[in-house]
């Protein structure tokens, strides 16, 4: 006896496959006219980009100069820290502002006070650290509200400071 059986195969009917319903549907709806829809998204985008490109909208810096005006900023160097931080940005803001005196002590305080101020976050050599002028004043107050006997303690601490 002989073995006629074959197992059906796969059946391939001739055809355009996933390929080319792919290709048709693209054509039809992305590439196509026939889609309202399509052809309005697609004149938007196109006038977007070319209001972009030609109009270039500023930026509003405005906000950018109103910050820099409320804050002291200082960029971070090598082996800096927070209290290092502090102190050249609490210098900065003596050197511009030379009519406030204050004791090495009083100095300390504010660094103390500000150095909490100072993001936690590693600090990552060239970033810019901003305190805001009201901060500063408000420690500057503070510090000049200080007792005799707080004022010679802290005054014990600005002995070992290089940079007063």
């Amino acid at each position: 006896m002989e073995n006629n059986y074959t197992a059906p195969g796969p059946i391939f009917e001739p055809g355009s496959g996933w390929g080319g319903r792919i290709k048709k549907w693209s054509k039809k709806y992305i590439l196509g006219w026939d889609c309202s829809l399509c052809r309005a998204t697609r004149f938007v985008l196109i006038f977007g980009i070319i209001f972009l490109i030609l109009a270039k909208p500023e930026i509003n810096n405005q906000e950018q100069v109103e910050v820099a005006k409320n804050t002291v900023t200082e960029t971070v160097q090598p082996g800096d820290g927070q209290t290092h931080l502090t102190r050249r940005l609490l210098a900065k803001f003596l050197g511009q502002n030379k009519e406030i005196l204050l004791t090495g002590g009083q100095k300390v305080f504010i660094e103390n006070a500000l150095s909490e101020k100072v993001p936690k976050a590693v600090l990552i050599v060239g970033q810019n650290v901003f305190l805001d002028l009201k901060e500063i004043k408000s420690a500057i107050e503070e510090a000049k509200l200080l007792s005799t006997s707080q004022l010679q303690r802290w005054e014990e601490y600005a002995e070992r400071v290089k940079n007063k």
